[in-house]
């Protein structure tokens, strides 16, 4: 049957974009979205099923977890004001952990003159996103059923391209609950899909690989690159070919810790002994190069005068001023804006094409890092 509320319309628009769940704790200012999952049947493919969460920061938690176990978007419902203030620890964490989570919620009514005594006044705010605006990636407010399939779009597609992290869409519930009085075209999501991983400019590419292959003692720092399973076999196979060792930061599952080139725990005297090092996706690439006194907070370099620092990271994108998650400033030699899914199998290319890696200072440096991980792993 076609959509006649708003809130079939969100549903319908959430089965175009292949949502198979939906996270929330049950709140009267989204009742048509939650009646429309209930009720509204469209087409073979069966509504997104609701998991039902009793505190909304669970419900939020939820759809975090489950956007990084599968790579997909779970939305996470929540009740007007008093939900997304519940909620706003959990987006925060969404947010810090580079995260795709679609929060969506409802409000008002926002003509006043419907609104109950009471109970919607203080259920109502304007603008809602402005909770959460500063820990969010976009936040959208839309007026009109019509403006549903745009926000609905945007706000996928934002929050899955990379790097991820939480959007929030809020619905006046006179919109959910509004009779649809001509029928409205559902988009073609693969006109709306996130754009191709971004790629770094060539020269940087080429500076890079001249840096590690020359280098006696270079080192790979990786703290987000497992969000994408395709950069970690990369991440395998450009270790492998310069035999680099490489330190899992653990934001993600990066690098095998059963392979020899793992040497997670020598932290501090790999980098004290590094010509090259090369940060992967870092959250905290400064406190990763310096060593802090626990007394005095003094901060002093970790690293030995002259070691090159290369950095690839698309933090920079995504920086917000209310909070420091941002962390202290680090000095490079090569700042890199790239995704590490295309960057890493271009740098190795470009590697094997320089050829300026010596192969015996490769297989010593092999048998070095394997003895080295035997000794952590003992």
């Amino acid at each position: 049957m076609p959509a006649r509320y708003g809130s079939d319309l969100v549903v319908d628009l959430l089965k175009l974009l292949g949502i198979e769940y939906v996270a929330l704790n049950p709140g009267s200012s989204f009742r048509g979205i939650h009646d429309s999952l209930v009720n509204y049947e469209s087409g073979r493919t069966p509504n997104p099923e609701m998991i039902l969460c009793c505190h909304e920061e669970i419900a939020v938690a939820v759809a975090h977890g489950y956007a990084k176990a599968t790579g997909k978007i779970m939305p996470a419902i929540v009740h007007n004001v008093v939900g997304l203030q519940h909620a706003s620890m959990a987006i925060y964490n969404a947010w810090c952990d580079h995260t795709p989570v679609m929060v969506m919620g409802g409000t008002g009514p926002m003509n006043s003159s419907k609104r109950r005594p009471w109970i919607d006044w203080i259920h109502t705010a304007q603008v809602q996103g402005n909770l959460v605006r500063d820990f969010v990636k976009w936040d959208d407010q839309p007026v009109g059923v019509e403006a549903f399939p745009s926000s609905i779009m945007r706000g996928y597609r934002i929050a899955m391209s990379d790097p991820g992290g939480p959007v929030y869409l809020c619905f006046d519930v006179t919109d959910q609950e509004a009779a649809i009085e001509k029928e409205i075209p559902l988009p073609d999501p693969k006109r709306f899909r996130p754009p191709a991983p971004l790629q770094a400019d060539y020269d940087a590419i080429k500076e890079a690989a001249q840096l590690l292959a020359t280098a006696q003692n270079p080192v790979i720092l990786a703290d987000y690159v497992g969000r994408n399973n395709e950069a970690v076999i990369s991440l395998v196979a450009l270790a492998d070919l310069l035999s680099i060792p490489v330190i899992d930061f653990g934001a993600r599952l990066n690098f095998p810790n059963t392979h020899s080139l793992n040497l997670t725990g020598r932290n501090r005297e790999l980098i004290a002994n590094a010509d090259v090092i090369m940060g992967l996706d870092m959250t905290d690439l400064y406190g990763a190069l310096v060593c802090s006194d626990p007394n005095t907070h003094a901060n002093v370099p970790a690293t030995k005068p002259g070691c090159k620092v290369i950095n690839v990271t698309l933090k920079d994108i995504v920086v917000r001023s209310w909070t420091s998650d941002f962390q202290e400033l680090a000095p490079v030699d090569l700042p890199i804006v790239a995704n590490t899914r295309v960057f890493l199998p271009a740098l190795a290319e470009e590697i094997q094409k320089q050829g300026k890696f010596s192969k015996s200072v490769v297989e010593d440096r092999s048998k070095a890092m394997a003895a080295q991980h035997e000794e952590v792993h003992a």
